[in-house]
């Protein structure tokens, strides 16, 4: 391959656990545009059993609309491009493989537990065990510790605990009983254990730990108190999971060979497109960005020019909609406007875990599904938002921080069938204030946008303003008090093109006023003085004027209150989503 500036045509592919993606950009008149893509099944399993069969599938795809060769005779790519044949540069991104199992020890499980878990979440890393050494909760007896080293079958064993050069004697407890719960079990078997607690601890870690296994020291999660730092423990998770997982996948060496860079798990390119989008203008609001999977969903927030990545490898629209219904049935089922059995969601729920690919079919299975990717959505941004610091832009410690934009991707999301029923998705289960853009990626570009930037930086700006990730609505949540009915705000809109628009807004509401893509508009708002609503411009009763830009669902002012409270009686709660829908053209 050239050099960077040699780079013309880039080629970017994502193995997802169900889904296999390419697309391509290149240069058209002078700027970087998305050209085309392909999606077909992913092949890691039966009856391939080799990821990159599919990769060159969906590659083909792009070759048959193109009319562009970029495979050689033998399967590989050709680099670089030569008299159209061929690409100059490929990125290849990852999910496909199973998440790391981990298991964390710590003392406090408030403090460096709660940071360990923070650093986990960040990766593609579940979760199957805790040990604990504080008293005040109860601690588990050397026994049982080795136990649940052998019974969970970690792949890593995190231990954490102690300021720098504090507490020592609590972690040699959990370091010994780490020790012998590894000897306990076979050697191929054995777990890594990363150590990120009391720096004065790793040579006595490495000293009990190292005849039995292999042993890895980062710096402590929790240095102070007050002080968390988890960069250097989500890095050797990351890396061990790209070793130890993504290189391992069956056909991965094939395409670790075609890819310019190491092959990038999806979430972290995900993550750096959004914290990438940040930089652009420097929001002095938070970014969020949402990747809703059938398997993994990830969310990427930024404030401050700080990245909080977090990843749910148990949070999928596919896989954990039966689980999710099974554990409270309410939560999903008030989200569909129709009445379902129970018998019968879980019927669709089952096939759609048994057949991931399919779309829809049926309005009770459509609902069921968006119903699902609302509640997936729901728990991820809860558990996410745990380890946030969002400092000005928490403007109410009871509801979400200001963010502006927010990026939405996933198949469930960008392929619903009108752009009402995408941004009510967004709406019920972000519940945004204040004034927010909404940005739909409608083809899946936007992990591996944030993969492309690290090679070629201007192709995915220029392939941002190209318009390949679509405005889908700009949002007003007005926050308040007030009883439902009254009226809270007045607007008024100043069309570009000519033309104005009136309209006063009543808690309780969801107004849907037309502002198509393409065009601009100066937005006025003025909160009734009685209430004074926080519109997002200033604080509770301040108003003012915002340029604001049109999208697929228009201009939407929901006031229908914060935090979002639905009817208890199934009937009511049926009939006011019903009505939702019908506001937004759902």
């Amino acid at each position: 391959m050239g050099t960077e500036e040699s780079i013309g045509s880039i080629l970017a592919i994502d193995c997802g656990t169900v889904k296999t993606k390419a697309v391509l950009l290149d240069r058209v008149g002078g700027a970087y545009r998305f050209v085309a893509r392909g999606e077909v099944l992913t092949t890691a399993d039966a009856p391939w059993y080799d990821i990159a069969i599919g990769a060159q599938h969906a590659i083909a795809q792009i070759e048959e609309v193109t009319g562009r060769s970029f495979l050689d005779q033998t399967g590989h790519i050709a680099t670089p491009e030569r008299e159209g044949v061929g690409i100059d540069a490929v990125i290849v991104l990852s999910s496909a493989a199973a998440p790391l199992k981990v298991l964390l020890a710590g003392l406090v499980p408030d403090m460096s537990l709660a940071s360990a878990r923070r650093a986990a979440e960040g990766t593609y890393s579940s979760i199957v065990g805790t040990i604990s050494q504080n008293p005040a909760v109860g601690w588990l007896s050397v026994e049982d510790q080795v136990r649940l080293i052998s019974d969970s079958h970690p792949e890593v064993v995190c231990i954490t605990g102690g300021v720098d050069d504090g507490a020592t004697l609590p972690i040699l407890q959990i370091i010994e009983a780490t020790a012998l719960g590894c000897s306990m079990v076979s050697e191929e078997s054995r777990p890594k254990v990363l150590f990120a607690g009391n720096k004065a601890l790793r040579k006595k870690t490495v000293k009990v730990l190292g005849e039995r296994t292999e042993v890895r020291s980062t710096d402590n999660v929790r240095p102070e108190p007050t002080g968390e730092n988890l960069h250097a423990l989500r890095s050797e998770l990351e890396a061990i999971y790209t070793s130890q997982k993504l290189q391992l996948l069956p056909g991965g060496d094939m395409l670790e060979q075609w890819s310019t860079l190491p092959i990038t798990p999806t979430a972290k390119a995900f993550s750096q497109l959004i914290q990438y989008i940040w930089h652009l203008d420097e929001f002095d609001k938070g970014t969020l960005g949402l990747d809703i999977g059938a398997v993994h969903t990830s969310v990427a927030a930024v404030f401050d020019g700080e990245l909080h990545l977090t990843i749910h490898s148990d949070y999928g629209t596919a896989f954990s909609g039966r689980r999710l219904l099974e554990e409270n049935p309410k939560a999903i089922l008030r989200w569909v406007p129709t009445g379902i059995e129970l018998e019968q969601a879980q019927a669709i729920l089952i096939n759609k875990e048994t057949r991931p690919w399919t779309v829809p079919q049926e309005p009770e299975e459509l609902w069921l599904e968006q119903a699902v990717t609302r509640e997936v959505i729901r728990k991820a941004i809860k558990a996410a938002n745990a380890g946030w610091q969002a400092n000005s832009v928490q403007r109410y410690p009871n509801l979400i921080p200001m963010f502006d934009p927010i990026l939405l991707t996933g198949g469930a999301i960008a392929g619903a069938p009108r752009p009402g029923q995408a941004a009510l998705i967004a709406l019920d289960a972000i519940q945004p204030i204040g004034i927010s853009t909404l940005l739909l990626d409608r083809y899946g570009l936007a992990p591996m946008l944030g993969g492309i930037a690290r090679l070629k930086p201007l192709a995915t700006v220029e392939t941002l303003d190209s318009g390949s990730i679509v405005n889908l609505a700009t949002v007003v949540t007005p926050v308040g008090v007030a009883r439902e009915g009254d009226i809270i705000l007045r607007v008024s809109i100043e069309y570009e093109e000519g033309g104005s628009l009136e309209v006063e807004v009543s808690l309780g509401s969801l107004e849907v006023l037309p502002l198509p893509p393409g065009q601009e508009a100066v937005l006025e708002l003025h909160p009734v003085k009685r209430h004074r609503f926080d519109v997002g411009l200033g604080g509770p009763g301040k108003g003012g004027r915002r340029r604001v830009r049109g999208g697929l669902a228009g201009l939407i002012i929901d006031a229908r209150g914060r935090p979002l409270r639905l009817p208890d009686n199934p009937e009511e709660c049926q009939a006011k989503v019903q009505q939702w829908l019908w506001d937004v053209g759902g």
